[in-house]
């Protein structure tokens, strides 16, 4: 059966990246920072431009003159901010925001260091709808927008070891694996996603995006190419940013500084709102000023003058004492999805046997977290290598052990979705296809939203030929989430299994579609078309989906001025 693969494109490419960039300098509380061990440190790429211009947005000088004091912070124990409208105006409607956000998403989803883990993914989407809903209880503006207005937020992993958040357009959020390893809990990362979603609805990409500012986006792309560049090749990415960095710092540095306070105050109300612990924020920026505060070899002298967040943490620490502390448990998927995360990010096999090492030691220390992780990751990593056996030992360890926690109240939670599905699949693995499918239905039960359970259900059914079963579920979740990659992946594979030629290449028409390969998307439902095959219902979905294609390759088209290949 013919498929065509995605073309390598430049769609979009001046549009995305300067939103990018005005999202990477003026909307990220976080910027890129790379921990390293204590000694001589050095920042390569795109590293020491952006902790240039973090630092300097940060800088005790850059704070204005009606800025509130530390003292006048304590006489405020509650801070309440108003819902401050629409402070986007005319320029940039929450649709737009919309559209921006999905043209942007459709570059990063193909990237290779865009996270297909999906447990990662379900523990960062589940805890952003908790935050949500603490902001909705708030009235947070923004937070209670019905219909077209209302944000869709969808939080995503990138594979890389730097400590770095962002907010996209339309409620795209993004966390580098770094930052999920660096965190000692999940409080710590719900600060920093609360800070993200402070953003968003707060609208600070639209107020930065206006109209008159296109000849600037344009001119500080460099800096975007940099960012993108840097993980592969640092050397030509620090000759991409060095354009833009000076215009950066002087048409960023003024705005960016009240929309991180902002964000600030916005993400402890909800952090505070939906239980988790308020001293994350300040801990997680203690920390990262200590690994910064090392560096001096390599690292441009500007950079030195201003310190890392220092007014930040403060107003942190000021808000964090005027809350009174509960009995706060233990979260045991945090630690699992730290192990994850480092999973994710450990490239060769060279690194793999490092990490077995670091697993282990883990799993031989005191604290219980540290534990969790050490025996959960030495589970997956036997399960990488096949050692099936030995990935089924250390899983049941790591679950004694949240056994015990829970008796002791450690922990705050006994049923764990990463153990669970680590079990199906393992169960899998072995040929135990009724025992992993029986699994996994019972943690969709437990976690109806949850992408990893679905997908190590639908695995399962086609392993045991199911395969009735798995599309007409895949049918129904590609109807209620049609912007899903996983569905439509998984639909195509469950087509191909039934021998549906077209409607297999339908499916994987919508998949190229959402990663922005607009050629083969057509292509594929042109195939699905002539094939023959389908029912009448089915044709003439094909047919309508592939004229909407065509119009929405058309207007990007049309937007970057150029015309479609003849």
């Amino acid at each position: 059966m013919q498929e065509i693969k995605p073309v390598t494109k430049t769609s979009l490419l001046r549009r995305i990246l300067t939103v990018q960039l005005m999202l990477a300098l003026a909307c990220s509380g976080f910027p890129v920072y790379s921990a390293s061990p204590v000694g001589d440190v050095s920042v390569e790429g795109n590293s020491a431009a952006l902790q240039n211009i973090g630092r300097a947005m940060q800088s005790p000088d850059a704070r204005p003159a009606n800025a509130p004091t530390r003292s006048s912070m304590q006489s405020q124990p509650t801070i309440v901010l108003p819902d401050m409208g629409d402070p986007g105006g005319d320029v940039l409607t929450r649709l737009d925001e919309r559209k921006y956000g999905e043209m942007i998403m459709r570059q990063i989803r193909p990237d290779a260091d865009y996270s297909n883990d999906l447990l990662i993914y379900d523990f960062l989407n589940q805890m952003e709808r908790r935050l949500l809903q603490a902001a909705k209880k708030l009235q947070l503006g923004g937070a209670n927008e019905q219909g077209s207005g209302a944000y869709n937020f969808e939080v995503f992993a990138v594979r890389d070891s730097s400590i770095n958040a962002f907010a996209l357009p339309g409620g795209f959020i993004g966390f580098h694996t770094g930052l999920l390893v660096s965190a000692e809990s999940d409080s710590e990362v719900a600060s920093v996603m609360g800070h993200e979603t402070g953003h968003v609805l707060q609208r600070h990409l639209a107020r930065q995006m206006d109209k008159q500012t296109t000849n600037m986006m344009l001119a500080l792309a460099g800096m975007v190419l940099g960012a993108l560049a840097a993980s592969r090749n640092p050397s030509a990415a620090a000759g991409l940013m060095q354009g833009g960095q000076a215009l950066a710092v002087n048409n960023q540095l003024s705005y960016s500084r009240d929309a991180e306070r902002e964000a600030d105050r916005i993400g402890f109300q909800i952090l505070n709102a939906s239980g988790y612990d308020v001293n994350g924020a300040p801990g997680f920026f203690q920390r990262l000023q200590k690994a910064t505060g090392i560096m001096d070899k390599g690292v441009p002298g500007y950079v030195r003058t201003h310190p890392l967040t220092t007014d930040r943490i403060a107003d942190m620490q000021d808000r964090a004492r005027t809350v009174v502390k509960g009995n706060l448990t233990i979260s045991p998927e945090f630690y699992f999805i730290k192990a994850r995360a480092r999973m994710e990010q450990s490239g060769s096999s060279s690194g793999m046997y490092d990490l077995k090492n670091t697993f282990d030691s883990l799993s031989k220390q005191q604290p219980i977290g540290k534990q969790l992780e050490g025996f959960y990751g030495l589970a997956l990593i036997a399960q990488r290598q096949g050692k099936i056996d030995q990935a089924e030992s250390d899983l049941q360890q790591a679950r004694n052990i949240v056994q015990k926690g829970v008796a002791s109240d450690l922990l705050n939670q006994k049923q764990s979705l990463a153990l669970d599905i680590t079990a199906s699949e393992l169960a899998l693995a072995k040929g135990k296809g009724e025992e992993a499918l029986q699994i996994a239905q019972a943690s969709l039960r437990a976690y109806p939203q949850s992408y990893a359970a679905g997908a190590a259900m639908i695995s399962a059914d086609l392993k045991l030929g199911r395969t009735n079963d798995a599309i007409n579920w895949l049918k129904s979740r590609t109807k209620s989430q049609p912007n899903e990659i996983v569905w439509w992946s998984l639909l195509s594979k469950a087509y191909d299994q039934a021998n549906n030629v077209p409607m297999r290449h339908y499916a994987l028409g919508e998949k190229y579609a959402l990663e922005g390969a607009w050629p083969s998307a057509i292509e594929q439902l042109r195939i699905a078309r002539s094939a023959g095959g389908a029912d009448f219902y089915q044709g003439s979905s094909i047919d309508a989906r592939l004229r909407e294609m065509q119009r929405q390759y058309q207007e990007e088209l049309k937007e970057q001025g150029k015309q479609a290949p003849g």
